[in-house]
């Protein structure tokens, strides 16, 4: 008996069924011998309940699944416990290192070298005018681009996109210490590139950047590096600088520009699509005979009527665009080099910033500053000198005297009178820059003009 005891102790059943096998154990033993048959299956029957049971429990267990909380790594429990079921208590939290920033290729360049470099200035854009791009507009011209840029958006006068041009800022030191400048330009379908300029070798080295092709220069013996490619039929054109010649300023220059170029053609093409349909704001670009000049409603009251017999007309210009509106005219010698350029503007804040009356002379004597006058002219009166402004009473032949200056030693020109003022006439502002008529003519220009302030 002992033997069915053990094998028994080994199987897990209910009371009642536990206590059929006990009462039938107990009995004499040539009863057990006859009940035998059934006997041999108690086993068999005992590991069948317990499946049975396992399959009952088992539905409940998928009612609340145990999740990995990602702020630590013990275990949460999703929602209560039903059935009787138990809660997983979460462990105690644990310092998780901070997420990494995913780590990509990163493209070397091969710089090549360019002998001297143009004017950053851009070509005449007929009807120009811009605007600044919003947040959402520089995430889809620049997205995802790791450098905070400042972008304004170039455009046609007939609305279409000639240019995006951004720049870096956040590229200022310690006392506002110039480190590394950062220009992007995105130049769509219609713009064109200003890029011409020869290399030291015949043939500049192509950069590979993820099947980007990509020319790289710098020029030698300046902290300045370029790139340039296109993508989508979108051209990029990067420039950066650095502000001093020392090894670690050329290193860093080049690594900005590795990195920016990388970061552009990694984050995909630019969505230029964000600056369509623009609001077009009041635009005039139109030349002008002299009589239409002079007939102005806005600023013909401001020319003069007795230019010097010596100048013919040569140009008139009516300009009107988001910060400029003015009528400019301009007289010259033919086949010489003197001319009279008169130009007639709304008057700017940097106009009233320079107003020098007549008791000012240190703002306007161009005796008390010979040539060059970046030696002889202090920087905190630099504008005043080079351009002052003189309210239109207080305009006599004395100042304008001390505003011209005579020049002979320019073997490339011929000599003459030179001088540059401006003079405020209530919210207009006429600018004059003469070569070639002496003061006294400039003052009978002012003298007579078409209609007296």
């Amino acid at each position: 008996m002992n033997k069915y005891i053990e094998y028994l102790d080994g199987i897990t059943v209910d009371d009642e069924q536990h206590g059929r096998i006990m009462k039938l154990l107990n009995q004499k033993p040539h009863r057990l011998r006859q009940k035998r048959t059934i006997y041999q299956y108690a086993g068999l029957a005992a590991c069948l309940a317990i499946v049975l049971l396992c399959i009952w429990a088992m539905p409940g267990m998928f009612d609340n699944p145990v999740v990995v909380s990602p702020g630590n790594t013990g275990l949460t429990v999703q929602a209560p416990p039903q059935n009787g079921g138990v809660t997983v208590e979460p462990s105690e939290p644990t310092n998780t290192p901070e997420p990494t920033e995913p780590v990509y290729p990163l493209y070397s360049l091969t710089l090549n070298y360019v002998d001297s470099l143009i004017s950053s200035e851009r070509a005449y854009i007929p009807g120009h005018f811009w605007y600044e791009l919003t947040d959402e507009q520089l995430r889809a011209v620049f997205p995802d681009f790791p450098l905070t840029l400042t972008a304004t958006a170039h455009y046609f006068g007939d609305g279409s996109l000639h240019s995006v041009v951004a720049y870096d800022n956040e590229t200022w030191g310690a006392n506002d210490e110039y480190l590394t400048f950062t220009k992007i330009e995105v130049v769509g379908a219609g713009g064109g590139s200003m890029r011409d300029y020869s290399y030291v070798d015949s043939e500049p080295i192509i950069s590979d950047v993820a099947g980007i092709l990509v020319t790289a220069e710098t020029v030698r013996g300046m902290p300045i590096y370029m790139a340039a490619f296109v993508m989508d039929e979108v051209t990029y054109d990067i420039t950066i600088e650095v502000n001093n010649l020392e090894e670690s300023g050329y290193n860093r220059g080049q690594d900005r520009l590795t990195e920016v170029v990388n970061a552009l053609i990694r984050n995909g093409p630019a969505d230029l699509s964000v600056l369509n349909d623009p609001v077009i704001p009041e635009l005039r670009d139109e030349s002008l005979t002299l009589s239409e000049a002079r007939s102005d409603p806005d600023f013909g009251m401001y020319l003069p009527e007795n230019v010097p017999s010596r100048f013919g007309f040569e140009s008139a210009r009516r300009f009107i665009n988001q910060d400029t509106d003015n009528l400019s005219v301009y007289w010259s010698i033919r086949f010489d080099y003197d001319y009279i350029d008169w130009r007639v503007s709304k008057a700017t804040d940097y106009d009233l910033e320079r107003i020098a009356s007549p008791d000012e002379r240190v703002k306007y004597d161009m005796e008390l500053y010979p040539i060059p006058w970046a030696d002889s002219v202090p920087t905190e009166l630099r504008d005043y000198v080079l351009n002052p402004v003189f309210r239109a009473e207080d305009l006599t032949l004395d100042i304008i005297q001390a505003r011209a200056y005579w020049v002979d030693t320019d073997r490339s020109d011929t000599p003459g009178w030179r001088m540059r003022f401006s003079v405020l006439y209530g919210d207009a502002v006429v600018e004059v820059n003469v070569k070639g008529a002496s003061p006294e003519q400039v003052w009978e220009m002012f003298n007579r003009m078409i209609s007296y302030y």
